[in-house]
């Protein structure tokens, strides 16, 4: 089975590590993508988070990883405070304080914890859904309306009803559908066949998950089989 963090066995659960990163996106003078940095901060952060909690982890610890001066991190950093107090997380901070920088890159580590993490486990006949829509750079600041909302993701994973999560990165819905098929040792029926499915996932503005049943404000793509 596989997924975008590491997952350390331990005698009483595992340890989940997840990481995202993000680079020419900000407000320094040689980025491609010309955003506040807050919101290149916020999303960066946001993916790591839901890899750790779509396993089913409670987040307990963070870092960030900036390639750019203390100034510059801290108003990074700006865009966070209430992620980091909606989970009362720590976190611990590197920047460059020896050269001078002018593209802005920024990396985040997310580490939780779960007793038994959420992967696989599905059973021929589920139904998989999209909920979010997929969005990268320009696209994504025109269209934040269709973004899965946080709270919206954490409403999904606490539905009993839903199985696997697997925020929709650079791969896309399409290959994301499939690896949580692959988990289950099921395969992927698609039931539309839309542009948007194969396309970048971006900072994980939409999830695929498998579900039992219907599922409110989700798109339902397909259904997994039986090899």
């Amino acid at each position: 089975m596989k997924r975008d963090a590491n997952l350390i066995r331990f005698k009483d659960g595992f340890l989940i590590h997840a990481c995202d990163s993000a680079g020419g996106i900000g407000s320094l003078e040689n980025d491609l993508l010309n955003v506040p940095v807050e919101i290149t901060a916020k999303y960066t952060l946001r993916t790591a988070l839901m890899e750790v909690i779509s396993l089913g982890g409670e987040p307990l610890s963070v870092s960030f990883e900036f390639a750019n001066n203390p100034e510059y991190a801290q108003r990074a950093l700006n865009g966070v405070i209430d992620i980091l107090k909606k989970f009362s997380l720590p976190f611990i901070l590197s920047t460059e304080k020896n050269f001078r920088t002018s593209q802005s890159g920024i990396g985040v580590s997310v580490v939780g914890f779960t007793r038994s993490p959420i992967i696989g486990k599905a059973s021929a006949g589920v139904f998989v859904f999209v909920a979010g829509f997929p969005l990268v750079g320009e696209e994504l600041l025109k269209n934040e309306e269709k973004v899965l909302t946080f709270d919206e993701f954490l409403k999904i994973r606490s539905c009993p009803q839903v199985g696997e999560i697997i925020p929709v990165g650079s791969s896309g819905v399409f290959e994301e559908a499939k690896l949580l098929a692959s988990n289950s040792g099921l395969k992927l029926k698609l039931e539309i066949d839309e542009e948007w499915l194969y396309k970048s996932g971006g900072p994980s503005t939409s999830v695929v998950f498998w579900a039992n049943g219907s599922f409110d404000k989700a798109i339902r793509i397909g259904v997994l089989e039986n090899e």
